[in-house]
């Protein structure tokens, strides 16, 4: 089913299946959308079509769209024939356009307008009172933002997140490492930030010409947990999804991430230590962080960044 330019559906849009809005979780569409259920009717404080929805927790999402949830791949999987709209970031950035999401728009001048979008809440018009501005650059251009960003904090443009909102978001992500830890890795990253009173994060999406990129998405087979220490060898492919971390090491592959968390967690040349699931895909070895939503016991740190950083105790 085709969106309103006839583009692919791709990670960050979100599709409509009846009265449920499920967010895309990934590029590889071709028989049903790959996706997770965000919002459903219920008692909550956002309105739409004359109807309340709420946001649903994992369990929620799980208990109301168990028809679509595939347990081999821990995602939901929507039939083309069963969506009723599809919201596409790009195409709808002017539909949805309010005066927080125009202060991100303004600050990306220079950054061609249909490489911009917004994703989330906002996207579908179910915004609540404490929604941010999930602001998506496309392609390689995503990496232009991401230096206007590190530009903007310097020059005192913009602000870094202050210290209540580092903690509303280590809180809510729940990670396995430190508090100092986490925050450490996010400062260089570059991709959160205020401009005045508006909060906004900065997102990859890969650019059409490039969604088939040969990075692994799909599940392959399980063969029990580890914990490896590696060094990154290149850091082209860290900011996507998933987050992909080629590394020198005797069995594994690449470290690969399917949660936010810890995407741009390391660069070329530094040493990562990472726990996960390892998954045979083909003839390669991965080792997988993100597999539930809530990665308590798996993660990805910089142990470069950690021993520069003078930060021992890294791990909660």
């Amino acid at each position: 089913m085709p969106s309103l330019s006839g583009k692919p559906i791709r990670l960050r849009d979100f599709i409509r299946a009846g009265d449920l809005f499920f967010s895309v979780v990934g590029y590889r569409n071709d028989n049903a959308i790959k996706c997770f259920l965000r919002y459903a009717p219920g008692e909550g404080n956002r309105y739409r079509d004359g109807k309340n929805y709420r946001k649903l927790t994992h369990d929620e999402a799980l208990e109301i769209g168990r028809d679509y949830f595939s347990e081999r791949e821990g995602v939901f999987r929507v039939p083309y024939e069963q969506i009723t709209e599809i919201f596409k970031p790009e195409e709808r950035l002017d539909l949805i356009m309010d005066a927080d999401i125009r202060k991100v728009v303004n600050f990306f001048r220079g950054i061609p307008r249909k490489n911009m979008g917004v994703t989330g809440s906002r996207l579908i018009q179910l915004k609540g009172d404490e929604s941010d501005v999930d602001f998506i650059i496309y392609g390689r251009d995503w990496f232009r933002g991401r230096e206007m960003i590190k530009k903007g904090l310097e020059r005192g443009k913009i602000d870094e997140p202050d210290e209540g909102t580092w903690e509303f978001i280590y809180k809510k992500r729940k990670p396995a490492i430190s508090y100092d830890a986490f925050i450490a890795h996010e400062r260089r990253k570059f991709h959160r930030a205020f401009i005045g009173s508006t909060y906004f994060d900065l997102l990859y999406v890969r650019g059409y010409d490039e969604i088939q990129k040969d990075i692994p998405e799909n599940p392959g087979l399980k063969m029990g947990k580890d914990r490896i220490v590696a060094k990154v060898k290149h850091d082209s492919d860290v900011f996507d999804y998933p987050a992909f971390y080629p590394v020198e090491h005797e069995k594994i592959y690449a470290v690969l991430s399917f949660t936010h968390t810890y995407v741009g967690q390391a660069f070329s040349g530094e040493v990562l230590e990472a726990a996960g699931q390892v998954e045979k895909i083909g003839n390669r070895y991965y080792l997988i962080v993100g597999t539930k939503r809530e990665t308590e016991d798996e993660y990805i740190v910089s142990k470069t960044l950690m021993k520069k950083l003078g930060i021992k105790d890294y791990l909660r």
